[in-house]
């Protein structure tokens, strides 16, 4: 086996060393171990939309009340994406990761036993959130770290694509399984996200980044000899960044003269973005319901949002990494075509037509979160990594807890016009477009530690 390239002071760069391998069976059981992480938050976070329909007159809800019950969760989510990012870089991303999903799944059992009223459902989702909230930014701040730089596009954008996937599992029970088992039997197969952490356990690396800054040089030589089978890393030293700046300086760096207009775009296009997908998500099965779907068909039209998120994020993604465009251009292009998208929903009411216009909406606003994932985690420095991209999932939540919340009020203000809502969809998204414009061009993956 050849020895690694050496940097300054005859020592091997590790992010070097990851960026110019090629992709092996270590790089594909990682993609595999974040997708089924974030096929959990995403089925966990959209579940809610499929509860509604058991509880609404049961627990005599209002329309606000309705739409809290999904942004319950999302204000936990807030919580966790904000406080994760300084904890993960302090003690690493491998065990904030598999804590996350254990605590999820305890608070998703938790629910399915003791939520009988509307107060203990929105006070355990809020709970569970806080855990939840760390799963996607953290997959996605792994998966850019470890992935080849060739390919690092597609694959990070189909490993946290089990988000979508989610939310598909998520639409399937809601239609085959609740009219037998009741809404609770969403929040059993929750549970499920425990073993999987267990699993984990086995699979998943830490940081080779961290365990560099740590001094932990003997085990970052481990896990990259994982993901360089051509190169010898024993007794290697590697470069080590500058030393883990303290949370107020990393927030320091992501707001500097270098940063801050790529930081506050980042979050104004989240913020828009999550508050579509959420929007859509939450209330799609009860307005599509509403227009005189059956049961099973408007439970389905969230899944066919989540597929045609997938199709949109991995389409960007490879066109990115053949240089065919660039991300931020991607997620103009995506915005601008759920626009219209979302308008056309909103004036026609024929259900073969909705489903397509929703595949192609879906293709445009999840899609385009896929594509902001990866534009955030490539905007920062490997060792703020973490915090910038749980900023930024922390920021969008909120527009993710006013989706659904304001979704509600809306439909209460305009008496059940559903029209309502999906102009509102179709505005922010536009607008959303138009911030995107201001990021920044070809997106690179940054190596070089940035000065606190």
């Amino acid at each position: 086996m050849a020895a690694p390239d050496a940097g300054p002071g005859n020592q091997p760069d590790a992010r070097e060393e990851l960026r110019s391998a090629t992709m092996s069976p270590f790089h594909w059981s990682l993609i595999v171990s974040i997708m089924a992480a974030t096929i959990f938050d995403g089925y966990d976070t959209l579940n809610p939309s499929y509860v509604i329909h058991y509880v609404v007159k049961p627990w005599g809800l209002s329309h606000s009340e309705t739409g809290f019950l999904v942004s319950a969760g999302l204000i936990g989510f807030a919580v966790g994406a904000l406080a994760h990012g300084p904890i993960a870089d302090r003690y690493g991303r491998r065990p904030v990761l598999l804590f996350a999903l254990s605590f999820a799944g305890v608070f998703s059992v938790l629910t399915a036993t003791l939520a009988d009223s509307f107060a203990a459902f929105v006070t355990l989702r809020g709970i569970t959130g806080l855990s939840l909230g760390v799963i996607m930014p953290l997959g996605t701040a792994y998966i850019n770290e470890f992935t080849p730089a060739a390919s690092g596009n597609r694959m990070g954008t189909l490993g946290i694509s089990g988000y979508a996937f989610g939310g598909v599992l998520a639409s399937a029970a809601g239609i085959w399984l609740t009219p037998a088992h009741g809404w609770q039997v969403l929040y059993w197969l929750g549970g499920l996200s425990i073993p999987l952490a267990l699993v984990l356990w086995f699979t998943l690396p830490e940081s080779v980044q961290f365990l560099v800054m740590r001094g932990r040089h003997e085990q970052a030589g481990a896990v990259l000899s994982r993901a360089r089978r051509d190169r010898a890393y024993a007794g290697v030293r590697f470069v080590r960044p500058s030393e883990r700046a303290r949370t107020v300086e990393i927030f320091k760096t992501l707001l500097s003269n270098e940063y801050r207009r790529t930081t506050i775009a980042l979050w104004a296009c989240a913020f828009l973005v999550l508050f579509d997908i959420y929007g859509l998500s939450g209330w799609m099965p009860t307005l599509m319901e509403a227009r005189g779907n059956g049961f099973g068909t408007s439970f389905s039209f969230g899944a066919f949002l989540q597929i045609g998120g997938v199709a949109g994020g991995l389409f960007i993604a490879l066109l990115d990494d053949r240089g065919w465009t660039n991300m931020r251009r991607g997620l103009v292009y995506l915005l601008a075509l759920a626009t219209v998208a979302v308008a056309l929903i909103a004036a026609i009411h024929a259900t073969v037509i909705n489903i397509v216009l929703v595949v192609v909406a879906g293709f445009g606003i999840v899609g385009g979160q896929f594509v902001l994932n990866n534009l955030c985690a490539q905007s920062y420095p490997t060792h703020v990594r973490s915090t910038g991209t749980g900023a930024m999932f922390g920021v969008g939540r909120v527009g993710a807890i006013l989706g659904p919340y304001m979704g509600g009020w809306l439909l209460g203000w305009f008496h059940d016009d559903n029209t309502v809502l999906f102009v509102a969809v179709a505005v922010a998204a536009a607008i959303g477009g138009l911030v995107a414009l201001s990021l920044g061009g070809r997106s690179r993956v940054l190596t070089a530690p940035v000065a606190a």
